[in-house]
């Protein structure tokens, strides 16, 4: 196992490598004069929730003397739903440079134990980055549910990573003033929205991600999702037209549609040009949506862009760092 955690290293190392050789292409931002629109107040009210005290429970995984790891959790607050998973969980990577730092929520890729993001995570809180990892929860096509349950699934997870900025921004190390995000796949997705609807993230980092959902549901060649969308049209007797047409019916926290309330000026992108699974033209249909970003073309495929995060990372940090005015520490 050692000697293929080495082996992992190394390759991820020399294709980060060739993937700048390669001059992983960057576009400037094309739109500096396009301010975002502001969010209507059905969509503000769409995304609230009761405020009341939270019951945290944050038990200490490890100390690693530049930063310590803490699971957090707390119940869910909600209102207008029943929600399917009612706990929130993250994962609190502190570091411990002194005074108010800022701070990074970071949405990870739908399931999984998460190995490489919290790579990330602790890449950035050593360099002086407080970093809120949020466990994501169950999002999929169910053959049990009807299609409008997807957008349930959307609606709570934006809700969840909220309620995880609500609790970041009164830590007392936390400047509250200074919080950015940082996605990957699924979870840029849900960074894009928040860029939307949450004013008190200054930043935004998204990479892998594309819109819309019902346009990523429809051309995915990727079986993750296209084996449930088979399950679903086979146990309820559909076709996949009629699948295509309620899920573009029924999705409203859907990252295009939300694009115009993005200010396009604080967002760096990351799009796979070989992307099967979120496909290129819907990552490139998100990147024009929000207002033409800062975005580096990446020559790879969605999951072998994982190989580069040792690009990703040190790109993320430095757009992090300029955006909220936050040294990186050596």
């Amino acid at each position: 196992m050692r000697t293929q955690a080495l082996a992992f290293r190394w390759l991820s190392l020399l294709t980060a490598t060739a993937v700048a050789a390669a001059g992983c292409a960057s576009l400037p931002h094309r739109s500096a004069e396009r301010a975002p629109q502001p969010l209507p107040p059905e969509l503000a009210a769409y995304y609230s929730y009761p405020e009341k005290p939270h019951d945290v429970t944050r038990t200490l995984l490890r100390d690693k003397g530049r930063y310590r790891e803490y699971l957090v959790s707390f119940p869910l607050s909600y209102s207008g739903f029943e929600p399917t998973e009612p706990q929130v969980e993250f994962e609190w990577f502190e570091s411990a440079a002194p005074g108010k730092r800022a701070s990074i929520v970071f949405n990870p890729i739908l399931g999984g134990d998460y190995p490489l993001e919290r790579g990330i995570c602790r890449f950035l809180a050593s360099r002086g980055f407080h970093t809120a990892m949020v466990h994501r929860k169950t999002l999929k096509v169910s053959p049990d549910k009807p299609v409008e349950h997807i957008e349930l699934l959307l609606r709570q997870g934006i809700i969840r990573i909220r309620q995880v900025v609500d609790w970041m921004e009164v830590q007392e190390n936390v400047d509250s003033e200074r919080i950015g995000a940082f996605g990957i796949s699924m979870g840029a997705i849900a960074t894009s929205i928040l860029a939307a609807t949450d004013p008190r993230i200054k930043a935004h980092v998204v990479a892998l991600a594309g819109g819309s959902i019902a346009d990523i549901l429809e051309s995915s060649n990727d079986k993750l999702l296209t084996k449930p969308i088979k399950r679903y049209l086979s146990q309820n007797k559909m076709d996949r037209a009629e699948l295509n047409k309620r899920v573009r019916e029924s999705i409203r926290t859907d990252p295009v549609l939300l694009a115009p309330y993005t200010d396009s000026r604080h967002m760096r992108m990351f799009i796979a040009l070989a992307d099967r699974t979120i496909g290129r033209e819907n990552s490139f249909r998100l990147w024009e949506a929000v207002g033409r970003p800062r975005v580096s073309l990446m020559p790879c495929g969605h999951y072998t862009a994982y190989l580069a995060l040792p690009y990703l990372k040190y790109a993320g940090i430095s757009f992090l760092s300029k955006e909220l005015n936050q040294p990186v520490l050596e």
